[in-house]
Order: C-alpha cells, then sequence, then structure tokens
C-alpha cells in the first residue's frame, strides 16, 4: 500500500469527513469500500467518481472485495446515469495523476447524446478544463447526486 499522510490527499481528507457532514455531491453511495461523488470542476453534470476509502494509487493494490464490488457499482452507475443524463453510454477512465490527487478515483462519465464532436472519446476530459464559471454549482451537483441515490435505492 502506497505510503502517505491523509492531510496530503483530498479523497482521504473526504474519506475522513463524517457522513453526516457530507453534502449530497460527496456521497451519493457508499459501501464501505467505495464511495461515489460528483466530479468538482467539471462542466458535464453526472460526472461521477468512485473512491476507495484506503488510500491505493493503483488498480492492482484493490484488494479481492474491492475488485468483486466495483464491476456491479460500475454497472449499475452506468445505467442510471444513461436513464437520467441520456447518455449514450458512460466512459470509464483512471488517471489520479495529479499532485493531491493520487488516491485512486474512477471517472464515471455520461457522454451526452449531443456531445461536440471535440469532446467525445479521450477528448471528454475538455469538460475538466473548462473555465470556473462553467463549472456545475454545487446545488446542481447536489441534485443530481440526489437523483443518482434515488435511482440506486429504487434498484438499477
Amino acid at each position: 500500500m502506497t505510503e502517505v499522510r491523509a492531510s496530503d490527499c483530498y479523497s482521504c481528507r473526504q474519506n475522513a469527513v463524517p457522513e453526516v457532514e457530507r453534502p449530497p455531491r460527496e456521497h451519493i453511495s457508499d459501501d464501505g469500500s467505495w464511495r461515489v461523488v460528483h466530479a468538482i470542476g467539471c462542466s458535464l453534470p453526472g460526472w461521477l467518481c468512485l473512491i476507495p476509502h484506503r488510500h491505493i494509487s493503483s488498480l492492482s493494490e484493490m484488494t479481492q472485495e474491492e475488485a468483486s464490488l466495483l464491476g456491479p457499482l460500475i454497472r449499475r452507475l452506468s445505467a442510471v446515469l444513461q436513464r437520467l443524463t441520456g447518455a449514450r453510454k458512460c466512459y470509464l477512465m483512471f488517471f489520479a495523476e495529479a499532485p493531491g490527487f493520487e488516491h485512486l478515483h474512477i471517472h464515471l462519465v455520461p457522454r451526452p447524446p449531443d456531445c461536440p464532436e471535440d469532446r467525445v472519446g479521450p477528448r471528454i476530459v475538455a469538460y475538466l478544463n473548462d473555465p470556473e464559471e462553467l463549472w456545475i454549482a454545487a446545488e446542481e451537483m447536489d441534485a443530481m447526486a440526489l437523483r443518482v441515490r434515488e435511482e440506486l435505492v429504487a434498484g438499477a
């Protein structure tokens, strides 16, 4: 396991916040191994991140339990996002390279039905490079988070 101080890791700090103190966007789902959140600093509603509770930096560091929970979680979330956003499909990405964000976090991104050609495929990351005034507002992230949570509970 990677050695890191929790104070140096954004995800570890967020994982340490008591559940009752987290806004909906920081607590869409939590099975004890994986916490699902709405991505910050992006301009695409429904862009989710799946974050393990343990600090790991590579997929190869997952436990068997973490790995076995991940696949079904991705499938359920993808189905929910496609229903809620009208996405044609969901993209799945993992990089975890930015300083302070080395904690494994998997991006699950709904590909909009009207996605501009310059944002299709790997270019979808352009939604993370838009100016701050285009980012999804906290209220909108919370509303999306609550809709996703409700769909998950209903049995997606």
